[in-house]
């Protein structure tokens, strides 16, 4: 069964469609689809849904076809659909309560068996495995291919080795009513002996160190050498060759997002060792506990599963999906001090490739396995310092999830009580706020007082997972009034419903310097010109000393029009794929329901952050799409896209993209600095058009262009600033931007940027 909603809040949003399909002995026996009457649809569902209020007029009311609905779906089967929990919360919003009832989730099942897919959404689920999605984005049309989906699961299940399935039925079995019906009716395991190859994850190739490197010498002890990134994107490949060689020191190489790294470069482990951090590992002792439990949550039984199935090393071995996450994080992860995280500091090679926060979170740790291998002299490398000052207020952070630790507080009654407590407290402190800073009257109440006597209480009676013990430990410094000081605290929920509370200090660059500066000769990489906008991670008094750009810079053209439109890149798509980058996912949102309808029935891909699923799936989307394709997507979510080289033909930035002025850190921080704009926001914006350059670089083809068509770079005195740096990073001889009308060619000064 399916549902089509106009939002995702029970009793927010209404459900405007219904149907299902009922199967028996492996045939179809009842069809039920219907309409019903709702005030709104807002007008981005109705573009992505097709449903019109005309369409609704005449249409009963969702209780009126109430008993209709149960009478299709029978009394004694098993409710299968996509992502079904959603679908349950809402007509359990709209009256008809359905989560006692057994359920599979195909999008889980689907994470179980094809381990080699981007991503578990149905629409590419649809295009991967060939299923009939007609018509996309309404109910029957969704229940037809969910129903296919389950077919094609149910065959790969059915390939599974006797030893694999009994280990799958024994754990179904601790599970929830539905996923034990399912195991009990697939049929059981013939005599294979082979296990299923889809059962292993293909394993990258290692590439081979690059062939050229560069000379990076080792600073002067207490001197912070400051050495400007170019926009070639073998930058990272060729320092760690120039490392590699150099055996004299040992190269402490972190980068901003390790995970993000190795999908662009491996090196063989005897020239470089990977540190993972311990969230991507699974503590061994933990995991043999939970193999342990005697019941499972849906969750916890597919997580369960797939450890055993996969027995991975680390948590890119198996495929992690939905609210499996939260579980790992809670009950499976290692910790600082698991063998299975401590054992990769033993036998170091001269190169170690680590992320920032991992490395700043044991710089800052005495007692951490680390320091039995870090000594003085060695070399700390830090790629995209531009990142620093946010991956430093992680590290020194304290952060607690509420997902994580309720999935921890499973089957623990008392730990459970407490959770109960907290999110009381959680609620009434933010007041239906998504962002709410926490301030001294907060924690002196005598609820929170409370609060902190049962976390105690509990600490000293449970045995709780090290993994939610770290996050408890998190919130009783973020609840205890004493570590208000110099910090920025607060609740902060996301569109999904996920809370979290957290406290970060209020400055970075004093922890940067007694930690890291003053102890070890530090090496940061960062953007060409920065060396004085670096105020937020230099603090003052910071010895540094600026050394040659290691590379020769490959400019981008970069287009800056007159008369520069956004909307002329739907109403005339241009040849080839192109990324727009758009303010706010409301901006897209907008787009997307003024051109969707006109694109599709030109036959142009138009994919939208927001709208078209996950990351995964969304580069899985437009990697295969033809051309002309158009992608939009926020610049945040744009650094982390990982696309193949020579897949993208266009970057199109609408407006410049500063930091959010609401951001809960930043606008406290920008308050420090004599001239907030100048000396911090504008810097910072800086910082992220060479990161943006710079990840274009990476997977651009040969003669891809960026345009920029924010007309702040010719109306605003600080445009000024922003031209002459993106100046430094293009090449004069820019094409006119793509989808415009053709000018006149005139000549233009060797160093000029295109169009200003």
């Amino acid at each position: 069964m399916d549902t089509e909603t106009t939002g995702f809040v029970p009793r927010v949003h209404k459900v405007m469609e219904f149907a299902s399909m009922q199967v028996q002995g492996g045939k179809v026996v009842d069809t039920y689809e219907e309409l019903f009457a709702v005030a709104d649809i807002p007008p981005n569902v109705q573009t992505l849904t097709h449903i019109r209020p005309a369409d609704l007029a005449d249409k009963p009311a969702f209780l009126e076809k109430k008993d209709a609905i149960l009478e299709h779906i029978g009394t004694d089967t098993l409710i299968v659909g996509q992502n079904i929990q959603f679908d349950l919360g809402m007509l359990k919003g709209e009256g008809l309560d359905l989560t006692d009832r057994p359920w599979v989730d195909t999008s889980m099942l689907a994470s179980l068996v094809f381990p080699e897919l981007a991503s578990y959404s149905l629409g590419y689920l649809s295009e991967a495995l060939d299923l009939n999605h007609e018509p996309k984005h309404r109910a029957l049309g969704d229940v037809q291919a969910t129903l296919e989906l389950l077919a094609a699961c149910w065959e790969r299940l059915q390939e599974l080795t006797p030893e694999f399935d009994e280990v799958a039925r024994i754990i179904a079995g601790k599970s929830t009513p539905g996923y034990k019906m399912l195991f009990e009716a697939l049929p059981k395991a013939g005599k294979k002996k082979k296990k299923p190859r889809w059962l292993a994850l293909p394993k990258e190739e290692i590439s081979v160190a690059a062939q050229t490197s560069i000379t990076l010498p080792t600073p002067s002890p207490g001197e912070v050498q400051l050495v400007e990134e170019s926009l070639d994107p073998l930058l990272l490949e060729q320092l760690i060759a120039s490392c590699i060689q150099d055996k004299t020191v040992v190269h402490w190489i972190a980068v901003k997002n390790l995970e993000s790294t190795l999908a662009r470069v491996r090196f063989a482990d005897k020239d470089v060792r990977i540190l993972y951090p311990p969230f991507l590992l699974p503590d061994k002792d933990a995991a043999k506990k939970f193999a342990e439990q005697e019941t499972y949550t849906a969750d916890e039984a597919t997580l369960a599963l797939k450890l055993v199935w996969y027995e991975p090393d680390v948590q890119s071995d198996f495929p992690l999906h939905g609210g499996e996450e939260a579980v790992w994080n809670g009950k499976i992860a290692s910790t600082a001090t698991s063998e299975s995280y401590t054992k990769q500091f033993k036998k170091l090679p001269t190169v170690i490739l680590l992320d920032h926060r991992q490395l700043l979170e044991f710089l800052a740790e005495p007692e951490h396995a680390a320091h039995g291998a870090l000594t003085k002299d060695a070399h700390i490398v830090i790629t995209d310092a531009s990142m620093l000052e946010d991956t430093a207020t992680k590290a020194y952070g304290w952060r607690a999830s509420m997902d994580d630790l309720r999935a921890a507080a499973q089957g623990n009654p008392l730990f459970t009580k407490v959770m109960d407590v907290l999110q009381l407290w959680v609620e009434k402190t933010r007041q239906f706020q998504d962002m709410r800073y926490i301030v001294p009257n907060d924690l002196g109440s005598s609820e929170t007082k409370g609060l902190r006597e049962q976390m105690g209480i509990l600490q000293k009676e449970v045995a709780i997972p090290a993994q939610a013990l770290r996050q408890l430990e998190a919130l009783e410094k973020i609840l205890d009034p004493e570590n208000l000081r110099n910090r920025i605290v607060w609740i902060e929920q996301h569109q999904n419903g996920s809370q979290y509370l957290h406290s970060v200090p209020e400055r970075i660059g004093n922890f940067l310097a007694e930690h890291l500066y003053g102890k070890f000769p530090t090496s940061l990489l960062i953007p060409p010109g920065s060396a004085t906008t670096l105020k937020a991670i230099l603090p003052a008094g910071t010895k540094t000393a600026l050394a040659r750009p290691m590379f020769e810079q490959k400019p981008l053209v970069i287009d800056i029009p007159e008369q520069g439109n956004i909307d002329s890149y739907f109403t005339h798509p241009p040849e080839g794929k192109t990324i727009l980058l758009i303010p706010s996912k409301g901006a897209i949102s907008d787009l997307y329901v003024k051109y969707a309808d006109t694109l599709e029935k030109a036959d142009v891909t138009m994919i939208c952050q927001g709208m078209s699923g996950g990351q995964g799936r969304m580069q899985a989307e437009f990697t295969v799409s033809k051309s002309p394709a158009l992608w939009l997507l926020t610049p945040w979510s744009f650094e982390g896209l990982q696309l193949p080289a020579l897949s993208v033909d266009h970057l199109v930035i609408k407006t410049l993209p500063f930091d959010h002025p609401s951001h809960a850190i930043l606008s406290k921080r920008a308050a420090q600095y004599r001239d907030p704009f100048e000396e911090y926001v504008l810097a910072r914006l800086e910082h992220r058009v060479f990161r943006i350059l710079r990840t274009y670089a990476r997977f651009r083809h040969d003669a891809g262009d960026v345009i920029i068509l924010d007309d702040r770079l010719r109306s605003k005195e600080y445009g000024k600033r922003v031209r002459a740096y993106l100046q430094t990073l293009s090449s004069s001889d820019a094409p006119e931007p793509a989808g415009a009308a053709p000018k006149k060619k005139t000549k233009k000064k060797k160093d000029q940027l295109s169009l200003f």
